[in-house]
């Protein structure tokens, strides 16, 4: 059912031992919000374990906290589950589920639009631009109390979504709660050095050869790169690394749309989109071929091979920018 912050915070509050999970191929707004969360209960004296499939990326790993992210091995018992940052239960491998099918209640907290509004307490504010925020709003509404640690990764998790505070889904309540954040103690320079300055050689080697083979389609007006799992393989790429490639080719001036094909170990095609005007969302495209997200930032999985999944998808995106 729909649920207020106020109902999700007396599920909370009523129960000892939580679960708190976020979406597979964790991002700085999965990993922010779950990190923080997972702190603030356990300050409240809650017992919580904090889990993804995959392992936090290289990039977030100075986040404090974020060693406390485990793998589900087999069944575990708890209160209550606490789904964070996930647009459907699709975006949480299967196993998991089979893992937690005990717990007697589940909240999904999201801020995805197209959320298929699973769980028993469900909360989802699209207006919202990241879960972190939501996490923020939460613990306001109980009065739960936060500190640097914890705002550290809030401003990570709201930082990451809005594209450092540049994307048109930041509001000036975005901001207000950054300031706040801020009051707790955290060293913005320090927290966005080490996210935008402290990249690996491999990452923005990637970065180069991506741009080489970048596609401009429909007068410029679409702007794409792919990466095949060989070079994947090849440059050894890890779980974050390629974060950040759509924004620079979304960035050419012409561009209303900008498009990341990645060819994944399993066959499926991961296709990342952003776009910068309302008139050409990509949100409703991702929808055609199973995916979704926001108007502005949206995902699928398709089908390979790489080549065919591209070609179809860009046959979607000209259909819209005509």
């Amino acid at each position: 059912m729909d649920a207020t912050l106020s109902d999700l915070v007396e599920r909370i509050e009523a129960a000892d031992s939580i679960v708190v999970v976020s979406h597979d191929r964790p991002d700085g707004d999965a990993i922010g919000s779950s990190v923080a969360l997972g702190l603030i209960l356990e300050a409240l004296g809650k017992r919580v374990t904090i889990v993804n499939r995959d392992p936090v990326p290289e990039s977030l790993a100075f986040l404090p906290g974020s060693g406390k992210i485990v793998r589900l091995a087999g069944p575990v018992e708890a209160d209550l589950l606490i789904v964070l940052d996930a647009a459907g239960r699709d975006r949480i491998d299967a196993a998991f589920w089979d893992s937690v099918a005990s717990i007697p209640a589940t909240i999904n907290l999201d801020h995805h639009i197209s959320n298929t509004r699973f769980g028993d307490l469900v909360h989802v504010d699209d207006r919202a631009p990241a879960t972190g925020q939501l996490v923020f709003e939460l613990a306001r509404t109980a009065g739960w109390p936060l500190d640097a640690a914890i705002g550290e990764n809030l401003l990570v998790a709201i930082s990451t979504d809005t594209g450092s505070f540049r994307y048109p889904s930041t509001t000036a309540e975005t901001m207000r709660i950054a300031g706040e954040i801020l009051d707790l103690g955290v060293d913005v320079g320090l927290v966005n050095q080490r996210l935008y300055e402290s990249y690996p050689l491999r990452r923005v080697e990637a970065l180069r050869l991506l741009l080489r083979g970048m596609r401009l389609d429909f007068d410029g007006r679409c702007a794409s790169v792919k990466l095949p799992l060989a070079l994947t393989r090849e440059l050894d790429l890890q779980l974050g690394d390629t974060e950040g490639v759509i924004d620079v080719i979304r960035a050419i001036d012409t561009v209303q749309i900008a498009i990341f094909f990645e060819e994944l170990p399993d066959g499926k095609i991961r296709i990342s989109s952003r776009a910068k005007d309302i008139r050409y969302g990509v949100g409703p495209i991702c929808a055609q071929f199973g995916g979704g997200g926001h108007t502005l930032a949206a995902g699928a999985r398709m089908a390979g091979p790489l080549e065919v999944a591209e070609e179809r998808f860009l046959a979607a995106v000209g259909a819209v920018l005509g």
